[in-house]
């Protein structure tokens, strides 16, 4: 039962929706076979953190960039999830119910000094950093429907940017900072967008009528990864900045999602489960080249993993 409210939960985040935990007790989508193979050994330059449920609840975990040496970052009995690095890699947003409402919360990468950025009854989620280190942007229905904000580092000056009466969320910061892309459904289904740093000049980067969510820029800033279902299930893409040139990366009878860029650009790391239908479903984080090619698992194979963020 947990494992298929962990999948009913994803599901629902890639739809662009923030939902509480209680909310992902239904049953998720089957998922097929896939001929995955494990990681081999690689040189670790960087850590990934990620969420799992190993330990019961949804907890924050360290490992190297091969799935070696795991340590848990968060304790007790709240959920912990959406963690993101800081463009030093000395600190790590997420998001987290431990006061009683979904809030944005700051610590320090083995996982002390946890600063608590925001506090209002409504749910604030998927904080992501300005490439400065100065900023977070985030999402919230603190006015009514779900819209993207920027605070400053200690969660102070808080600023709307969107103002639509549909959703927006997923906010992601181009390298240089200057534009945001982020998902909405404000054409009727999920589309990613992009707008100015500062709000302004929104444009709509795809234009299918499947939900296209989770974008994530590459460190020279010229692609975006994404995640759709245009194909039937859902897979990972890839685009120019522009919306220009969407070519599939992912080809398999199963749901890939969450795709993020190692630091370098030349790998994504992403959230896939290739079990058969019969079995029990267990997110896992895989990786491959930037091309689609050398696709192989870096989780364990027992244990769940999802909301992988690459230290850059």
């Amino acid at each position: 039962m947990m494992k298929h409210a962990i999948l009913a939960f994803l599901l629902l985040l890639i739809s662009g929706c923030q939902v509480q935990q209680e909310n992902a007790e239904q049953t998720a989508t089957p998922v097929a076979s896939s001929t995955f193979s494990s990681a081999k050994k690689q040189t670790v330059t960087s850590q990934i953190v990620f969420v799992s449920t190993r330990d019961v609840n949804l907890g924050i975990f360290l490992m190297n960039t091969d799935g070696s040496n795991i340590r848990k970052l968060t304790d007790g009995n709240a959920a912990n999830s959406e963690p993101i690095w800081s463009p030093d890699g000395q600190q790590i947003t997420f998001v987290s119910d431990r006061d009683g409402n979904m809030e944005i919360y700051v610590m320090d990468v083995d996982g002390t000094h946890i600063r608590r950025l925001t506090d209002n009854k409504a749910k604030d989620s998927n904080p992501t950093w300005s490439p400065d280190g100065q900023q977070i942007t985030f999402a919230s229905d603190r006015d009514g429907n779900m819209e993207i904000y920027v605070m400053d580092l200690d969660g102070t000056h808080i600023r709307r940017l969107t103002n639509d009466a549909a959703w927006d969320s997923n906010p992601r910061y181009s390298p240089d900072g200057g534009t945001i892309a982020f998902w909405s459904n404000r054409d009727k289904n999920g589309e990613i967008y992009a707008m100015d740093a500062d709000g302004s000049h929104v444009r709509r980067l795809t234009n299918d009528s499947a939900n296209d969510s989770s974008p994530d820029w590459s460190p020279d800033g010229r692609k975006i990864a994404f995640s759709s279902e245009r194909d039937g299930g859902y897979e990972i893409y890839v685009m120019d900045a522009d919306g220009s040139d969407v070519q599939r990366l992912t080809n398999n009878d199963i749901w890939d999602t969450f795709p993020v860029w190692s630091p370098d650009g030349s790998q994504l790391i992403f959230t896939s489960d290739p079990r058969p239908v019969a079995e029990e479903i267990i997110p896992e984080i895989y990786v491959m080249n930037a091309d689609g090619s050398n696709l192989r698992r870096i989780s364990d194979d027992s244990m769940d993993g999802f909301f992988p963020s690459w230290q850059r």
